[in-house]
């Protein structure tokens, strides 16, 4: 995850590539059904469905997008346009003023004068923010208006290779991502369609004896999300299979931008949250050994690691992930009893599936700090520093740009007094401030 002011403009020409795909899967006739939940993604209700029509052409594709088959091998896409990556063809859609979705994931905006299918706020942020652009949160909380600022952190898309932070022992990498690396294009049990294997760890999909059982991860209390116990038919939970699926999807009502006071999604189940599934790569950041003292108690989640000679062989800890608010309270920790989290910039994990239940007994995940998509936070102070050494030879931090002493930090295309925001939800460490102000 780095800064990438440049982004919009290099999407641009992309979204020029991709066009084509949007253009013609519009005259295919979804332009109606793009603002339903899961648009072309929703399962054919029978075996005679058309949906498969809207990206493929199985003699006529003219795409050069490939994706990676479960061999290792490249395989075609056979996809409609003339799209030369999966992410081209995705934003086509997805993308500013594309005419498929209302999630521009771009730009970071909910682009709907309507809510009709969804729990959303028509021309609000989106709560992943953007790849490009990310809405300037502060001013849409006082005033409601859309703000755009270049995101100052993404995941980065289509280029390569990529650090896996904290995938210890080592520090692997990725050769490159692409929406598809997180996101299943065919609906999965998951939430937002998040997929059921990633880098080689299952998290989610299905069982059963004719596979159609699902196994989500990842849960949402968002309306008409099939949640553990909501359906007898479906004790487990998770978006079924074919035309029981798009059943669920008819009632189903997502929430892309209102992610305050609670986060649209639950830690209901053990060793099943949206922390689990990031760890899919990330895997040190949340330690999902039996031991789980190390999430309680600021444990060990890599000793020595390899780090290239940065701050040498020096074992490392984390801020307890996929634990309650609770856990922070009492004599020895450090939240008072009497916290209160912004649910604007700190949104919890739900406890229950549907999101009732004191807020203390809620979860902090991933996302309760970081957004998935992009930032457009800066960071300033202390917040842009970096690791020296001093004359003793300790390690000691040293804020960036500090005239004669230190350098500045690099942000790919844009201001190196920016900083990179690590995707986090606010500025500096404002995060750190909606739960342990003035600790």
């Amino acid at each position: 995850m780095r800064g990438n002011t440049t982004y919009s403009a290099r999407m641009s020409t992309a979204m020029r590539l991709a066009l084509a795909a949007g253009v013609l899967a519009l005259s295919l006739g979804f332009a109606t059904a793009a603002y339903a939940n899961f648009g072309p993604h929703t399962p054919d209700n029978d075996l005679t469905g058309d949906t498969c029509a809207t990206c493929h052409r199985i003699h006529s594709s003219y795409s050069t997008a490939t994706f990676t088959g479960g061999d290792g091998a490249e395989y075609s896409g056979l996809l409609v346009g003339s799209a030369g990556t999966v992410t081209e063809f995705c934003v086509a859609c997805h993308g500013g003023g594309a005419p498929g979705a209302a999630t521009n994931v771009v730009d970071g905006v909910y682009e709907s004068s309507s809510s009709e299918y969804t729990s959303s706020t028509p021309g609000a942020p989106l709560n992943a923010g953007g790849f490009g652009k990310t809405p300037d949160a502060y001013a849409w909380n006082e005033s409601g208006i859309v703000s755009p600022l270049d995101s100052t952190s993404r995941h980065d898309l289509d280029t390569g290779p990529l650090p896996l932070w904290s995938a210890a022992p080592a520090l692997p990498t990725m050769e490159s991502m692409s929406c598809t690396s997180c996101h299943d294009p065919h609906p999965t049990s998951n939430y937002r369609m998040l997929k059921g294997r990633v880098n080689g760890t299952t998290v989610g999909g299905y069982t059963g004896i004719d596979n159609d059982q699902p196994n989500a991860f990842v849960f949402s209390t968002e309306t008409g999300f099939p949640t553990p116990g909501s359906d007898p038919a479906n004790p487990d939970g998770g978006f079924l299979k074919g035309s029981q699926g798009a059943s669920q999807v008819a009632d189903y009502r997502p929430n892309y931008t209102d992610g305050t006071s609670l986060l649209n999604v639950t830690a209901a189940e053990a060793n099943k949250s949206i922390s689990v599934w990031c760890a899919s790569c990330h895997a040190g950041y949340r330690q999902t050994s039996a031991d789980t003292t190390v999430s309680a108690n600021f444990g060990i989640y890599e000793a020595n690691p390899q780090t290239g000679g940065q701050v040498g062989q020096l074992d490392r800890h984390f801020h307890p992930v996929d634990v309650t608010l609770e856990n922070g309270f009492g004599a020895s920790r450090t939240l008072p009893a009497t916290v209160t989290p912004d649910g604007d910039w700190v949104p919890l994990e739900s406890a229950n599936a549907d999101g009732s239940g004191q807020f203390y007994k809620d979860y902090i995940g991933c996302l309760t700090c970081h957004k998935a998509h992009g930032s457009s936070t800066v960071m300033s102070g202390w917040a842009a520093s970096h690791l020296e050494t001093d004359t003793a030879g300790n390690w000691v931090p040293m804020q960036d740009t500090t005239p004669g002493v230190s350098p500045d930090k690099p942000v790919e295309g844009g201001s190196p007094t920016v900083g990179s925001s690590a995707l986090l939800r606010t500025n500096n460490r404002g995060v750190c401030e909606r739960c342990h102000g003035g600790n």
